[in-house]
């Protein structure tokens, strides 16, 4: 009769316990990262009666928390994806409205620049085909600028977005953080898992994942450490929080805001380190998009300069003079790194189109290298070197690396890191004090005279460069060289032809169906002006197309992985409502063991009063 009590008394409470999980399983149906719970029931350790093993009821072992790991893994991983790609579309979308709305406008202006020169060629000596010539300039260089602007203006927009998505990520690590500290709070006195605590921190950690790809590794005492998703980047270690900060990179002049982390008292920059996440998809863009079509762009701007200028050069203005810059030509100067050790800071690095360095630098002027060759076929030959070196030109930007045990300049992809060669396979090294062509462009040292720190860095950045100082050169139309050279020019000197001559017009006229741009192995281009500028559209378009795919799978995956999740770990009412009436009808039941119970024990005093 005791143990009949007793087994009454543990059932009921063992589903009044089933009861309260299935009602808390209800009650959260709509919490979001919500995994069901479940009571675990188990039989009490049997009593022995007169040799026989009498059950001792039932208990509540556990309250489980149905989930899995990996499926936790999983979700973190897929929603990292999604938010990347998702964020690269918006910001993709964007520049591609930008380059798009543009895109005519450029081409037109191109087009009917090249127009005027082909009008001017067809009269070379009007005075209003002339003006037109420098108009069209004019209209271009504001198109351009206007382009400029608004890509610089986004370069800023993404600045910003790093700024906020950092501090973010450090306002949701602190959020792990403290239910980290609750979670060993509370597996340090009890023996129950604090399955709520559970909940409440993979949904903290599910949302971080939305701001930056990231692995967990969970320890005995119930803390979760947080790493980046190539596990090099401890965000949170035993509980200690490492803070993302957003500042300037290393060359200030560049105006980049980098991801930075502190770790063993040192400060580095991380950003290479981050691809998911929307930290992942802003830095991704930025590099892969943004930065390539300022560059696709400004290559097509130094080719365009450096065509027209050094066609230019050959001819004669009305005046018989030898032509001038048509266009502003590169030149620049590279910046430092505020790491350096040395005291070069970059303004003695001269960068410029300077094909013919040392021997014909036009525009031709009395005396130096600027006078004009002894024979017109040399400086036939001169022109020619030019359109070489523009066809080397690439879209790229230029880290470069004094190495002190050869004293002299290692050059580097800023965007990959990796060391560059030439066409033989030779790293490109040049020396201290030296000046050398590289991929088109001359690179001067000779004004280095102070010894920079070993491994000091510099960055040039030659094709964004254009872009802020791409503008007409002329004013006068006088000056306008459309005059070409007189007779036997392989055997005379230099001279003008005659008054009305159109020959050099009509020779620049031409390179716009003339392939100047990127070069194949054999030396000859294979993009015209025009093309190289398509090229550029081409390359957004395409990366905002990749960008969708991507998106789209991903998001397919993560759908997928959601519904295995909600499979798994998700309330059914229609489950929790069955479960509802079984431990009602198994409560009741314990209830009436109970009345039971007390009924014979009551009959049992009666009858010994009796």
């Amino acid at each position: 009769m005791a143990n009949m009590l007793i087994i009454g008394t543990n059932a009921a409470n063992t589903y009044k316990t089933a009861l309260d999980v299935t009602s808390h399983n209800v009650a959260n149906v709509g919490t979001e990262g919500y995994s069901r719970q479940r009571a675990e029931i188990g039989n009490n350790t049997p009593a022995s009666v007169g040799g026989v093993f009498l059950g001792g009821g039932s208990r509540v072992d556990s309250v489980l928390r149905i989930q899995a790991d990996y499926i936790q893994s999983q979700l973190n991983n897929s929603n990292a994806s999604v938010e990347r790609y998702d964020q690269q579309l918006q910001l993709s979308k964007q520049l591609e409205g930008i380059v798009a709305s543009n895109d005519e406008g450029i081409q037109q202006f191109m087009q009917r620049f090249f127009d005027s020169l082909q009008n001017l060629a067809d009269n070379p000596t009007s005075s209003t085909n002339r003006q037109m010539v420098l108009d069209e300039a004019g209209n271009l260089e504001s198109h351009i600028s206007n382009l400029s602007t608004v890509l610089d203006e986004t370069q800023t927009q993404v600045n910003t977005q790093i700024k906020g998505l950092v501090t973010e990520i450090n306002d949701r690590l602190s959020i792990v953080q403290r239910l980290n500290q609750e979670v060993e709070r509370a597996m340090s006195v009890g023996t129950q898992p604090p399955n709520d605590l559970l909940d409440q921190r993979n949904q903290a950690v599910l949302e971080l994942s939305g701001y930056i790809d990231i692995k967990t590794f969970e320890q005995p005492d119930g803390r979760l450490d947080i790493f980046t998703s190539g596990g090099n980047m401890p965000l949170l270690a035993d509980n200690y929080k490492a803070n993302l900060t957003a500042e300037l990179g290393p060359y200030k002049d560049e105006n980049r805001i980098e991801v930075y982390m502190t770790t063993g008292g040192s400060k580095r920059i991380v950003s290479e380190e981050i691809s998911g996440g929307q930290l992942g998809g802003v830095l991704d863009f930025r590099q892969n998009m943004l930065d390539q079509a300022q560059n696709d762009l400004g290559v097509t701007l130094n080719s365009l300069v450096a065509s027209m200028n050094w066609q230019h050069y050959q001819g004669y203005d009305l005046n018989g003079e030898p032509g001038g810059d048509l266009f502003a030509p590169l030149n620049m100067t590279a910046s430092h790194s505020v790491k350096n050790s040395g005291t070069e800071d970059g303004s003695n690095i001269l960068v410029s189109f300077n094909p013919n360095a040392g021997v014909s630098e036009p525009p031709y002027a009395p005396t130096g290298t600027q006078a004009q060759p002894a024979l017109y076929s040399d400086k036939e030959s001169y022109l020619q070197e030019a359109f070489k070196q523009i066809g080397l030109m690439q879209p790229r930007e230029y880290e470069i690396r004094y190495n002190a045990s050869a004293d002299a300049f290692d050059f580097y992809d800023y965007s990959t890191g990796q060391r560059l060669s030439d066409a033989g396979g030779t790293p490109i090294s040049v020396a201290r004090g030296a000046s050398a062509q590289v991929e088109g462009l001359n690179f001067d040292f000779s004004n280095v005279t102070t010894v920079p720190g070993d491994r000091d860095a510099f960055l040039v950045k030659p094709h964004q460069e254009i872009l802020k100082q791409f503008s007409a050169e002329l004013s006068d139309t006088d000056k306008i060289a459309a005059r070409g050279q007189s007779p036997d020019p392989s055997v005379t000197a230099p001279a003008a032809a005659a008054y009305g001559d159109n020959v050099n017009m009509a020779n620049m006229a031409s390179l716009q169906s003339r392939n100047l741009m990127y070069a194949d192995g054999t030396g000859s281009g294979t993009e015209t002006l025009l093309g190289g500028y398509s090229k550029m559209a081409t390359n957004v378009g395409m990366y905002v197309r990749g960008t969708e795919i991507q998106l789209t799978a991903q998001q397919n995956v993560h759908n997928q992985i959601m519904t295995q999740r909600e499979s798994l770990s998700g309330v059914s009412l229609d489950e929790e409502a069955a479960n509802l009436m079984k431990f009602q009808q198994a409560y009741e039941a314990a209830a009436q063991i109970i009345a039971t119970s007390q009924s014979i024990f009551q009959t049992l005093i009666g009858v010994i009063r009796g």
